[in-house]
């Protein structure tokens, strides 16, 4: 098919750098979805904008379509720039894999997380319209977020579709927009064991955490397509899945849920957790999660269990909307 054909040639010549590229034959209809669809599909080509324009001749029976993406590099910066890219991303998968696919992801969650900083400067020259910058617009790529260390939620989003693809584990970018103001989001959808799943590692950095600053949360690991309409709008022109599957959500599978409050069902949970940084307990609403902190935490009955009384006299709580009460407690 001519479409294949468009589209590997441009692959291929846009993964060498290609700042023009050529066709004899008439894809004028198709080339700009074709050039897009390679963007969705390969994030490492990170020096490509996104933008790009084309043009078309005619002589006779000969058609000429020449595509001329958007670079805003020179060719020595961007050769620097891939060196540096390409052993990032090494350095990553040396410490990501894990014994199943669920272990890999999260330690492909953890480590974006622990090396990227939102880069708010970008979020609002790019909110503002700035596309002639290339520090901010740089931000959207997974180089910013792999290598620079900061990046906005679309280097966020890039940058773990790379690094699951280096382990074999499907995943794409979705396009939508926060509901709590409207502006543009991007995440992920992961395959794992077979299921798909919605996945914001952005909105997981501990830089969106309410309460207490440094509280990881982990609200947007691997849940449904009804969890994440609560918090997002996805895009009418976004492939995004119906997911309905949650054995691989992080608070089901660690066994960090509960359907109400106890205190007992609590204190199990959080007895579970004593050898981690931060405890987390996962309610399915609002007024379960305002009971949990309100007894446990506002009334400090947390410290009736033995195993805290024994080692702690302090802790610093965080909340999230999506149910989450997570707790650090403090050595005596």
């Amino acid at each position: 098919m001519q479409t294949d054909k468009t589209y590997q040639t441009l692959l291929e010549q846009l993964s060498r750098g290609a700042r023009e590229v050529t066709f004899d034959y008439d894809c004028s209809d198709t080339v700009m979805k074709t050039f897009q669809r390679i963007m969705e599909e390969h994030p490492e080509l990170f020096w490509l904008t996104g933008s790009c324009k084309y043009s078309k001749s005619v002589r006779g029976n000969e058609v000429r379509v020449v595509l001329i993406p958007q670079i805003m590099i020179d060719d020595d910066e961007l050769l620097r720039r891939r060196k540096k890219f390409d052993q990032a991303v090494d350095a990553f998968v040396g410490t990501c894999r894990g014994d199943s696919e669920f272990d890999t992801v999260l330690k492909i969650h953890e480590a974006i997380i622990d090396k990227t900083e939102y880069n708010f400067a970008s979020a609002k020259a790019l909110g503002a319209g700035v596309r002639d910058n290339e520090a901010a617009v740089r931000g959207m790529s997974a180089y910013a977020c792999l290598v620079d260390g900061n990046a906005v939620c679309s280097g966020y989003a890039k940058a773990f579709q790379v690094l699951t693809g280096k382990f074999g584990i499907r995943s794409s970018r979705v396009h939508g927009i926060k509901l709590d103001g409207g502006g543009p989001h991007e995440w992920n959808i992961v395959y794992v064991d077979g299921e798909p799943y919605h996945m914001d590692v952005t909105w997981d950095d501990p830089v969106f955490a309410q309460g207490v600053k440094g509280f990881r949360t982990y609200d947007y690991f691997c849940v449904t397509t009804e969890e994440i309409l609560k918090t997002h709008g996805i895009d009418r022109d976004s492939e995004a899945p119906l997911c309905t599957a949650d054995a691989n959500n992080y608070f089901v599978k660690k066994g960090y849920c509960l359907d109400r409050y106890t205190f007992e069902g609590a204190a199990d949970i959080i007895r579970a957790q004593l050898d981690h940084e931060t405890v987390y307990l996962k309610f399915p609403n609002s007024a379960e999660l305002t009971r949990a902190a309100e007894e446990l935490i506002k009334k400090m009955k947390v410290f009736e269990i033995a195993e805290i009384r024994e080692r702690y006299n302090s802790l610093q709580m965080s909340t999230t909307a999506c149910g989450t009460l997570a707790v650090r407690f403090l050595k005596k």
